[in-house]
């Protein structure tokens, strides 16, 4: 082996594929940031080798092009049982990063995505807000509460597992306090709850997250006093990637509006729903080129509200709809286009809308509910005159439950739409719907991206008959299009791809006639640079003899800008791999398990740097290991892993390990590629067994008083095969613990006992945790560990914090 600084880069040109682990991403931290502010993030990585590209998209912001690798805040938690720990678990690496954000940037969602010589990560969102903005400082152990002053926008994580994060804020009676928490938006599988409870630590409201959504809670006031916000997962679950954002306010905050959008270009009266609103109904100007979806902040009496969703249309608009089909057929009837806005207010509530059909003429009935945030199940029935059922839809499809009808009318005159709720008992001011009723429209098409990131491994020169059977070419990238067909139209759409690097082929680009998707391969020849792409994909179709031309856009939530950009990456294949042959050993706990691997090297000459995998097949137990360096004519390396000596004796340890090296191109370029494989051959498999070595210390706990010194008895005992070994006990304390000093000592050989002189400062702690006192064997070829906890006690009257 080499030491880690005589890392070189080697120039070879591959004839071998392999394996190219491709990179991703589990977070960005914080996940927004308030306008005009500097905001230093980290982003959690897999297979990013110390560094990638970076960009953040949309006006407003200058982003860094560079993520490094920076320390990674890990927290390893309670010891997870059967089953739970057989799940495969990631472990990202923290990435820094920075974003510029201007004064004027406007409110809501960017996209930002990573990049590397071995692939792209598809945009998530970062936030742009305009409160003052607070990033947790994270701890481990036990919640300590953290003060806040209203307004705020919090940046948090629930980490690690059965994590509890405690904000308190200071509230007079009668406050209207809105608590807003975006989890899921943001890609974090946090199913959050929040719980009020009140100066006297009693529970006052709660709320939790609808499945897939995000929880909000608003409550008044009672009295004056210091209020407790707790948020955890409502399994209890927590990781690095379990980031939320959190507002916090007594601003006005509007929670629902009717109706849910209006006319381009008109004056729009809106019902606000929602905590400390001046007045119920406010006026606003709809642009006249405002998207189908767009955002705006309210202007309520001397405040601005949080930003708003509103759809835009350009047909005319009806708020008046009938309880009943008698006294529906009694108003005028409407005519069409229309945008029909109702809500169904209460339990068993239906709304009768009468409108005007021509005999033979296709129309197209579209009721917008749950797309536009309504909790609304609706149920949308077409009647006659005399109130015969012609035609009725519960859910358009797939997890949708708004409605939509088709239907050719057999008769002039007048017909009547029925939305109800599909449960009666469900009802109130935020059931709102946008019901869309119209002739059939015209022919057409829009296209839909299931991705915007695609990464396509680069073919490999000269591979003979034998190595394409062992080792064939990397298959071909896929993107899949998806085609919105309208109005009947079902011919055939050409695709083509916009702006594609020199050396990439595309095949697969027709959506057949009356399909609804197709899958796009991308292949790259040998000789085609490594790097990134923007493109997009326009799709072509004849239709009443004119050729129209459609973008495809990624399918993005309400109110968030359109994205019709794709990065395309050309991948360097990895040429080396690093196998195991299959091994089952027992490993024993606080010990160090060793596991030879071969390196199959397939031309690459170059050091190669081993270390344990970003994704493991399992739960690692508090496992760790180093980085080390395979010296560039090694053909096997010896893995060191660290059992920790708390693991549980008779389970089954798994873990897996990655190589990576670099490689210089044809052109001079550098890349850092990488392999790891989960296969059971190359896992290191250990069934876990007692450790040689113990410790007991006479007590569990210590009283932290202020400027004093406490002893700790401490006993140690040995296997008989390290009876001639020194063992050094030393205390490790969290990093968060301050004012506590131990100086370790040393148990000689033949000896059994020791005393650890603990110092306490001027304001000890937080005492939140466990310190650990640990006893290590003092050759490092043959280390040995034991654990002992040993809890520090505040005294009577002192702060835990």
């Amino acid at each position: 082996m080499v030491p880690m600084h005589d890392l070189m880069v080697v120039t070879c040109w591959l004839v071998v594929a392999a394996h190219a682990e491709e990179p991703s991403v589990s977070y960005i931290f914080p996940a927004g940031g308030q306008r005009g502010a500097e905001v230093q993030f980290k982003v959690g990585g897999h297979y990013l080798h110390g560094e990638a590209s970076f960009e953040m998209l949309g006006p407003g912001i200058a982003a860094a092009s560079k993520i490094r690798e920076t320390n990674t805040v890990w927290f390893e938690g309670p010891i997870i049982p059967l089953p739970a720990s057989q799940n495969v678990e990631d472990y990202p690496k923290d990435h820094a990063g920075e974003v510029k954000i201007a004064a004027n940037a406007e409110l809501g969602v960017r996209y930002w995505r990573v990049w590397t010589s071995q692939g792209a990560t598809p945009a998530r969102p970062f936030v742009i807000g305009d409160l003052w903005e607070l990033i947790e400082a994270e701890i481990e152990g036990n919640p300590i509460p953290t003060e806040v002053k209203l307004p705020v926008t919090i940046n948090g994580r629930i980490f690690p597992r059965e994590d509890v994060d405690i904000w308190t804020f200071p509230a007079r009676a009668g406050q209207e306090i809105t608590c807003d928490l975006w989890a899921r938006r943001l890609g974090s599988p946090l199913e959050a709850r929040l719980e009020v409870r009140g100066p006297k630590g009693r529970h006052l409201t709660e709320a939790v997250a609808p499945q897939g959504a995000d929880p909000q809670l608003s409550l008044r006031i009672p009295e004056d006093g210091m209020y407790q916000l707790r948020i955890h997962d409502i399994s209890f679950g927590g990781l690095q990637h379990y980031v939320y954002r959190l507002t916090l306010t007594a601003g006005p905050f509007v929670q629902a509006i009717f109706p849910l959008g209006g006319r381009r270009g008109t004056k729009l009266q809106i019902q606000l729903l929602g905590s400390a609103l001046p007045s119920a109904q406010v006026a606003l100007d709809a642009p006249a080129n405002a998207a189908n979806s767009f955002l705006m902040q309210l202007m309520l009496g001397n405040s601005r509200s949080n930003p708003v969703v509103l759809e835009a249309d350009d047909w005319p608009e009806s708020l008046a709809s009938a309880k009943s089909l008698s006294e529906g057929l009694k108003f005028e009837l409407i005519e069409l286009p229309v945008i029909l806005n109702g809500r169904i207010g209460s339990q068993g509530e239906s709304h009768f809308w009468p409108v005007r059909l021509s005999k033979d003429q296709a129309y197209e009935f579209d009721l917008r509910a749950s797309r536009l945030g309504s909790p609304l199940d609706s149920v949308l029935t077409l009647l006659d005159a005399s109130g015969k059922q012609l035609a009725q839809n519960d859910d358009i499809g797939g997890e949708q439950t708004d409605s939509r009808l088709t239907f050719k009318a057999l008769a002039d005159g007048a017909h009547v739409l029925n939305v109800r709720e599909r449960f009666g008992t469900r009802a109130g001011p935020q059931f709102s719907y946008r019901l869309r009723a119209a002739p059939q429209p015209e022919p057409d098409f829009q296209l839909k991206l299931a991705t915007d990131a695609v990464t396509v491994v680069r073919a490999v020169a000269s591979l003979s008959e034998e190595q394409k059977k062992n080792r064939p070419q990397p298959k071909p990238a896929q993107l899949r299009i998806d085609a919105e067909r309208i109005g009947g139209f079902a011919s055939e759409i050409e695709l083509s791809v916009e702006g594609i690097p020199q050396g990439v082929s595309v095949k697969g680009n027709k959506i057949a006639e009356k399909q609804a998707k197709t899958e796009l391969h991308f292949a790259a020849a040998p000789e085609t640079k490594i790097g990134p792409t923007h493109v997009w994909i326009q799709g072509l179709a004849k239709i009443n003899g004119k050729t129209v031309e459609r973008v495809a856009q990624l399918a993005v939530p309400r109110g968030q800008p359109p994205l019709d950009q794709v990065l395309v990456v050309v991948a360097m294949p990895t040429p080396f791999k690093i196998r195991g042959e299959y091994l089952f050993a027992y490993g024993i706990r606080g010990s160090v398990y060793r596991r030879q691997y071969f390196l199959d090297r397939n031309g690459f000459a170059g050091p190669m740097t081993v270390r344990l995998a970003d994704r493991q097949v399992r739960h690692l137990q508090g496992v760790h290991g180093p980085v080390i360096i395979a010296a560039p004519d090694a053909t096997r390396v010896e893995y060191p892993l660290n059992l920790p000596p708390w693991m549980e004796i008779g389970r089954t340890s798994r873990s897996a390990v990655m190589a990576s090296g670099v490689v210089t191109d044809r052109d001079g370029t550098e890349h850092i590629v990488s392999y790891s494989s989960g296969e059971q051959n190359d896992q290191i498999i250990a069934v876990i067994m007692e450790g040689l070595l113990s410790l007991e210390t006479d007590r569990r706990s210590v009283l932290a008083a202020p400027n004093s010194v406490s002893e700790i008895h401490v006993r140690v005992q040995r296997d008989k095969s390290l009876a001639g070994v020194d063992v050094k006990v030393e205390l490790i304390a969290p990093s968060h613990f301050h004012d506590i000093v131990a100086k370790g000592v040393t148990i000689p050989a033949g000896a059994a006992e020791a005393k650890l002189r603990v110092h306490f400062g001027i304001q000890p702690g937080p005492f939140n945790m466990p310190a650990t006192v640990r006893a290590r064997t003092s050759d490092p070829g043959n280390l040995h560990v034991a654990e002992a906890p040993l809890e520090f006690v505040a005294p009577p009257g002192a702060s835990a914090e």
